[in-house]
């Protein structure tokens, strides 16, 4: 139906919409233009959410985490006192076979010492029967007796010896500590073992490491001494 202006009825509700519309665009617009703000507020709220229970999640695990070493911890001191008692057995049997393979050394020294003096008052003997000089004799036959030669005649009472011998030297650890106690409990012969088996690791090294003082092996006469008939056999607790 037209009107007398020409103007229909859809016309008009079209119109009416549009001016409906007009007004609510309006009264949206403020509110459209905090959107873009409202969305930085909303991610940064989330963040924030997100770090809150990140932290008190943690804080409850390092609180967990805590009391369990809290707890393993209370085991340590029993577990040191084992380990160090063990250690201390085993640091002690090091030094009975140390002190048993020493007197073995000083009883070979005797040893030695007699076959050098039977050999010498041979030789001596020896030569005066073909009237030679015997000067210089003695030191000659030093050379071929003293500490080189005990060492050797101690190998030959056991070839197959070795301080570590059975033992597990395969594992890291149990070379380590074996390698530490015996640096401690015999010196000499922890320096012959490192070098038929080197140590990967040692559980203590460099300039500052000291060890507990042990007595060495007992000395052996030296040529100039078995020359001169000096007697130096010494037991090594004297």
């Amino acid at each position: 139906m037209v009107n007398i202006n020409g103007i229909n009825d859809d016309f008009q509700e079209r119109l009416r919409q549009a001016e409906s519309a007009e007004i609510e665009m309006q009264r949206l617009q403020p509110l459209a233009a905090e959107a873009p703000q409202l969305r930085v507020q909303k991610a940064k709220a989330q963040k924030e959410d997100e770090r809150r229970r990140a932290k008190e999640e943690s804080l409850i695990q390092a609180k967990r985490a805590t009391q369990s070493a809290a707890d393993k911890q209370i085991r340590v001191p029993e577990m040191l006192d084992r380990a160090a008692n063990a250690v201390m057995e085993l640091y002690t049997l090091l030094k009975d076979v140390d002190s048993s393979r020493q007197q073995a050394l000083e009883s070979l020294a005797v040893a030695d010492r007699v076959d050098y003096d039977i050999e010498l008052e041979e030789s001596e003997e020896h030569e005066r029967s073909l009237d030679r000089d015997t000067r210089g004799l003695a030191y000659a036959l030093a050379a071929r007796h003293g500490d080189t030669k005990v060492q050797q005649m101690l190998q030959d009472l056991d070839p197959e010896f070795s301080m570590l011998q059975g033992c597990n030297l395969d594992e890291p650890l149990y070379r380590d500590v074996a390698n530490f106690v015996l640096r401690h409990a015999a010196p000499k012969e922890a320096v012959a073992q490192s070098a038929i088996n080197p140590p990967e690791e040692e559980l203590s090294s460099g300039p500052d490491h000291t060890s507990t003082p042990v007595e060495p092996f007992p000395p052996q006469p030296t040529p100039e001494q078995y020359a001169s008939g000096t007697n130096i056999i010494t037991r090594a607790d004297n």
